[in-house]
């Protein structure tokens, strides 16, 4: 059976890229909650492209 580990150990685990994009697609997320009508794919694509050019 596989280890369960928390979201405090997934968290510590990424790289400084994959945090800042975590960061960016909550943003993004949370933006998304004040607007109903939002299409994030967009501002995810760039998000994207800017840590994995």
């Amino acid at each position: 059976m596989s280890e369960r580990r928390t979201e405090k150990q997934v968290l510590e685990e990424l790289s400084d890229e994959q945090r800042a994009l975590l960061k960016r697609v909550l943003e993004i997320e949370r933006a998304k909650l004040h607007v109903t009508a939002y299409d994030a794919t967009d501002d995810l694509l760039v998000a994207v492209k800017e840590i994995i050019p």
